[in-house]
């Protein structure tokens, strides 16, 4: 079988289990490989064959270990179909201890100005911000939300976030934000709150980057989103459970406790 060949049965066989990103990314590291080594015959790609692959990125090591990761989930997948006899992805084509660093969060004084400066480009792009301030989410999340996400919990407007995995989270939203929220889903006329797409995000981002001179994009406003919750020494697993990334192994009890000191903090934080 072709590399090509190989690469349209794994899409395929992914696309009813993968995120439309998540494929995207894969086709793109896996057209990019094919580039590189060319349209083989699967069966003949050896090792050697990834390590040429390796040395030829120009990229960060995150990078190159993701697309490392993909080629393994791929000759993995032939495996399986038993396309191929062995996976020719070895663990030391990966560059090993990957610093990260650590996000950067806006000032007080820095959250303001971006807010004024993008209430004064249109008060969508002022809701785009406040929401991923307010609500710490993704722009995954934020670009999927529409009307029926706005939801109430013990008679308070919450979001419902379906985030990475499907995981399922609701998230309380500051008094004035709900409001907003509800103001906006009775105007727009797409099922989504916020019909862009993610280059229309970045085109946002870039344009509140050149108006204020504060360095700017999604991840940093979930990342102040959080760094005010532990200033303010709100618990760990609290914030973990606004990000979503708290533990599986959390008892019945717990989440109903949790859900009121997520109440608490809204109310106490991010109410005008």
């Amino acid at each position: 079988m072709k590399l090509s060949q190989a690469v349209e049965l794994f899409l395929r066989f992914k696309s009813k289990e993968l995120a439309p990103r998540t494929l995207k990314e894969y086709r793109s590291d896996l057209e990019l490989f094919k580039k590189i080594v060319g349209d083989r015959e699967v069966e003949s790609i050896k090792t050697a064959d990834l390590m040429l692959f390796r040395t030829s990125l120009e990229c960060s090591p995150s990078l190159i270990n993701r697309r490392i990761s993909a080629l393994n989930t791929f000759f993995n997948f032939l495996v399986d179909m038993e396309v191929i006899r062995s996976n020719p992805v070895k663990p030391s084509l990966r560059i090993k201890k990957v610093k990260q660093k650590v996000p950067e969060a806006l000032t007080h004084e820095e959250v303001e100005k971006v807010l004024e400066a993008a209430k004064k480009r249109s008060y969508r792009d002022y809701l785009i911000i406040k929401t991923i301030l307010y609500c710490g989410l993704r722009v995954s999340e934020l670009l999927s939300l529409t009307p029926e996400n706005i939801v109430e919990v013990k008679g308070r407007k919450v979001l419902r976030i379906v985030g990475k995995g499907n995981k399922e989270r609701f998230v309380p939203l500051p008094g004035s934000l709900a409001e907003e929220l509800m103001e906006l889903s009775k105007k727009v006329e797409s099922k989504r709150l916020f019909p862009l797409s993610y280059q229309g995000i970045r085109y946002i981002f870039n344009k509140l980057q050149e108006e204020t001179g504060i360095r700017l994009h999604p991840h940093k406003l979930r990342h102040t989103f959080a760094t005010i919750l532990v200033d303010r020494g709100v618990d760990i697993r609290v914030i973990q459970a606004f990000l979503g990334h708290a533990s599986p192994i959390t008892s019945a009890r717990y989440a109903k406790v949790r859900d009121e000191v997520m109440f608490k903090v809204v109310e106490e934080i991010f109410s005008d």
